[in-house]
C-alpha cells in the first residue's frame, strides 16, 4: 500500500473534515471575540460623549423672547435643510435653543421666521461658525449664537475687543 497516497487523501475523511471545520469556526469566533473586545476598549465608556460632536464644533443657537409683558404672542419657526423645529411660541424671557454639529460638507445654515403682532421677519440666524451670520464682521469667540427678539427688532450678542465683554447689538429691524 502506498502511504503517500493515503496521507494525501486522509484529509478527505468525514472525521478530518469535521475537525478542520471545528478549528476554522473556533479561529473565526476567537477573532470575532477579539475584535469585539477591541471595539469595546476604544469606544468611550461615557455614552454621553456620543451625543457630542467628534472632530467638529458643537454649536448652539439661542433665541430669547425679550418682548414686553402683556404683548401679543411671539411665534417662531426655525429650520435648516435637515432639521425643522416646527412652530414655537416662547413666553416672555423664555430661551428657545438648539444645538448641532458643524457640517462636514458645505455650509450649515439655520433660518428663523418670526411673527409678532402685525410684524414678521425671516432671516438666517446661523450660517457662519466664526461670526454666527455672514454679514456680521465681529467674531464670535464662543460656540453659540445668542439672539434677542425685542419690540424694535433683533439683537445679536457680539464681543467687544476693547474691554473683553459681550453686548447685544441691534442687528435687524422688524421692517
Amino acid at each position: 500500500m502506498d502511504h503517500t497516497k493515503l496521507e494525501k487523501n486522509s484529509y478527505k475523511t468525514p472525521k478530518t473534515l469535521f475537525i478542520f471545520l471545528l478549528i476554522t469556526i473556533f479561529t473565526m469566533t476567537f477573532n470575532f471575540i477579539n475584535i469585539i473586545f477591541l471595539l469595546i476598549l476604544i469606544t468611550p465608556l461615557d455614552l454621553s460623549l456620543a451625543k457630542n460632536c467628534f472632530l467638529f464644533v458643537d454649536y448652539q443657537v439661542h433665541v430669547i423672547n425679550k418682548l414686553p409683558p402683556n404683548s401679543p404672542q411671539l411665534k417662531i419657526h426655525c429650520a435648516s435643510k435637515n432639521d425643522d423645529f416646527g412652530y414655537r411660541y416662547p413666553a416672555i424671557g423664555e430661551d428657545f435653543n438648539w444645538r448641532f454639529c458643524s457640517s462636514i460638507v458645505g455650509q450649515t445654515l439655520y433660518f428663523c421666521h418670526f411673527w409678532w403682532d402685525s410684524k414678521e421677519k425671516a432671516f438666517d440666524v446661523f450660517n457662519n461658525g466664526h461670526t454666527c451670520v455672514n454679514d456680521s464682521d465681529v467674531p464670535n469667540l464662543l460656540d453659540y449664537c445668542k439672539w434677542e427678539v425685542r419690540p424694535d427688532g433683533f439683537y445679536l450678542e457680539l464681543y467687544n475687543k476693547a474691554n473683553g465683554s459681550y453686548y447685544m447689538n441691534h442687528y435687524k429691524d422688524w421692517s
